[in-house]
């Protein structure tokens, strides 16, 4: 974990927020608890913010006016999703007026339309040269054939994103990624992906808002948190979407979040600083935790007792250190239970 200056918040260490949408802000149709009140104090503390988003079915205005319903500052501007990114790859590789079917929602198709670069077809008759598949919710047998009918008559395949998965207000739902696969599945085709954990979408939103230090903000260690890694941006991992605590204290390397927090009001309280003492202990506040080698201990309580922040970022470093000291992972998965993190303790 980095080590912050105790009196320093994130809001005022890092000059762009890049807000993931699903899991962080809403899920579904319902605001995620104090997103709006974390985005509006980071804006007053300096912080400005764009939104991105791996869901290329709606267009920017539409999420914008869907943040703004739930009490989110946000201009379709500061929107960037996973559809701009595929457009861009599309340019990169295929001449202008190429001819390009176009399998997704609302979102792709107006960043399509905006380009003004491509030919748009309808079928795989019409011999595509490539292909951008999105999600959109009425995808369906037919649609998914059309697609690899094209792919095999030579189209390239672009997918917006590989999300296997999404949050929804009724729970974990099929994602674009599990729609590509059973494309993959009858093409032998490998997509180029435009959206996280690819680079390129951090890329392109830190570019837009000229961020010098950015902030990624995000809850799927797949998608959000691998991609920041991967794109060299920090990141800030929140418990309101897929990855559990739990899962953060367990997670290799390359899905490593640089921060924790419970929810985006983290943004604006003092990050406290991370140290270890020559007994193991790594300490967060007055909060510690260690690895004996068998066991995680604990400053004042035990691993089944809810913990508070500063516990959890302990252990999770105390965790880190073992397993990159080569302790089995299977031997650390069976010293730590499912976990409660509260500031009710």
């Amino acid at each position: 974990m980095t080590k912050t200056p105790a009196a320093q918040t994130l809001a005022s260490r890092f000059d762009v927020g890049l807000f993931d949408l699903d899991g962080v802000t809403y899920t579904g149709k319902n605001a995620v608890p104090h997103a709006a009140e974390g985005i509006r104090t980071a804006l007053a503390n300096g912080m400005r913010v764009a939104y991105v988003t791996n869901n290329a079915s709606r267009t920017s205005e539409q999420v914008a006016e869907q943040l703004v319903s739930l009490g989110m500052p946000a201009r379709p501007e500061e929107v960037v999703s996973s559809a701009h990114v595929a457009v861009g790859l599309a340019q990169e590789r295929l001449a202008r007026g190429a001819r390009v079917m176009i399998m997704g929602g609302p979102g792709l198709r107006d960043a399509v339309a905006k380009a003004d670069y491509f030919t748009v077809v309808q079928s795989a008759d019409d011999h595509p040269e490539a292909v951008i598949q999105g999600f959109f919710p009425e995808v369906n047998w037919e649609a998914l054939s059309e697609v690899a009918l094209a792919i095999a008559d030579g189209a390239m395949y672009i997918a917006t994103n590989l999300d296997k998965s999404i949050p929804r207000e009724r729970g974990i739902m099929v994602g674009n990624g599990s729609l590509v696969l059973a494309v993959c599945n009858t093409t032998g085709a490998v997509p180029l992906s435009a959206g996280k954990p690819e680079p390129e979408i951090y890329r392109m939103a830190a570019r837009f808002k000229n961020a010098e230090n950015p902030l990624f903000i995000g809850d799927n260690l797949d998608t959000d948190v691998k991609g920041a890694v991967t794109a060299g941006i920090p990141c800030l991992h929140v418990l309101t979407g897929l990855a559990s605590a739990r899962d953060i204290v367990l997670v290799e390397p390359a899905r490593r979040p640089t921060y924790l927090c419970d929810d985006l009001r983290g943004l604006n309280e003092p990050y406290p600083e991370h140290s270890r003492d020559d007994d193991g202990w790594h300490v967060v506040g007055d909060r510690r935790a260690r690895w004996t080698g068998t066991t995680f201990e604990l400053g004042g309580c035990q691993l089944t007792d809810p913990l508070d922040l500063n516990t959890y970022r302990a252990l999770a470093a105390a965790a880190w250190e073992a397993a990159d000291a080569g302790t089995d992972a299977q031997v650390l998965a069976d010293a730590v239970p499912e976990l409660t993190v509260s500031r009710e303790v």
